[in-house]
């Protein structure tokens, strides 16, 4: 028997060593530009998993009373802080406090088109149910209608009827396109701008100044780079894609989108960062589709300066993404740090690959 425990920690060791340094390297996304590690980000997206591992060969360790239990108990004290971006304990899902504001966020998924659905009046009812003061939807389209053209402007202007909303913003990816985002707000918006990502891309971000109180809040509504996977990508990841001669040249494919997605998404990042830090505005709220999980260089470059309503008052291990995909957290209610949140939701209601996120928050007191 102890030969057999002395074979066997002689294997695990090694094994010990590679997953904790690769959990090293893992908390490193956050503060390295992809261009000069894609691989890196990678890893970040895998932490949840290299945490785990790690924790398993602590205690493996630790019930033989081994020192080699000293660097994956050193590693675990280190990826503790990053733990609160993935698992919060105290939060509350609704809030009492009467000055309450809720924003909401979702990827709309266009309502469904790709998928030759059309939950439009699922979105309006959900929407209806949370009873938001202001809401940013990501990815919306309108749909075609026998011997009539789609029309953005006619689906958004139904949408913010029938939700009872009194000002909008409609922000297209480009002129005459029939796809963009939207703004609603039950207050009045006094001004409204895009930020302009470098170079060619489907993504998108835009900002409302909102009137609350006499106080302007600066509402962003971000969809940064998505990995722009086909169909047989989703089949590969997924597993369902039958064992092939090509397998390994997808699996290449698959990393190839994902490295040039994380150097795009970088430089998207760098300039919401860029335009949110440039602001005069006090009062800030960060809303949307990131496309990216909490330890990487995207998030930690946009959220650098303000909190997460997730970490600040969210509860459980939170996903946001539903797709074919592995789950993560790559959708987020960020604000600065006058902005108060009291409460952070979460839910599947609408049937697209995104959460709806909504968030209960307070405004400073106005010094008028």
């Amino acid at each position: 028997m102890k030969i057999f425990l002395w074979i066997l920690n002689m294997l695990v060791f090694p094994v010990t060593l590679v997953s904790g340094l690769l959990l090293g390297a893992s908390m490193l996304a956050p503060y390295l530009h992809p261009s000069l590690s894609s691989w890196i980000q990678i890893l970040g997206l895998a932490f949840p998993i290299l945490f785990f591992l790690n924790l398993l060969w602590l205690v493996y360790w630790w019930v033989q009373l081994k020192l080699k239990l000293i660097f994956p108990l050193g590693m675990a004290i280190l990826s503790l802080f990053h733990t609160g971006k993935y698992l919060q304990f105290s939060g509350s899902p609704e809030s009492s406090d009467p000055c309450k504001i809720r924003v909401c966020s979702v990827n709309a998924q266009l309502f469904g088109i790709h998928q030759n659905r059309w939950f439009f009046d699922t979105v309006k009812d959900v929407l209806n149910s949370k009873k938001a003061d202001i809401i940013c939807l990501q990815e919306v389209s309108d749909r075609k209608k026998a011997g009539k053209a789609p029309n953005i402007d006619k689906m958004a202007a139904l949408l913010k009827e029938k939700t009872g909303f009194k000002y909008m913003e409609i922000f297209r990816l480009s002129p005459g396109r029939n796809y963009g985002m939207l703004i609603l707000s039950k207050f009045p918006i006094k001004a409204k701008g895009r930020v302009e990502f470098p170079g060619t891309t489907g993504n998108m971000a835009a900002f409302a100044d909102v009137i609350i109180d006499n106080q302007t809040i600066r509402v962003y509504n971000v969809h940064l780079q998505s990995i722009r996977f086909r169909k047989t990508d989703y089949d590969f990841v997924s597993g369902s894609e039958k064992e092939t001669n090509t397998n390994i040249e997808q699996g290449k494919g698959v990393l190839r989108r994902m490295r040039d997605a994380y150097g795009k998404r970088a430089e998207q990042a760098d300039v919401l960062s860029d335009h949110i830090k440039s602001s005069t505005t006090t009062n800030m709220l960060v809303c949307g589709d990131f496309n990216d999980v909490p330890l990487s260089y995207a998030y930690n470059t946009v959220a650098a300066g303000l909190n997460d309503a997730f970490c600040e008052a969210g509860s459980g291990l939170e996903r946001t993404y539903l797709g074919p995909f592995p789950s993560f957290r790559i959708d987020y209610l960020l604000a600065t740090p006058s902005i108060s949140f009291k409460s952070y939701s979460s839910s599947d209601e609408i049937p697209c690959d995104h959460k709806l996120l909504w968030a209960d928050f307070t405004l400073p007191k106005n010094p008028q």
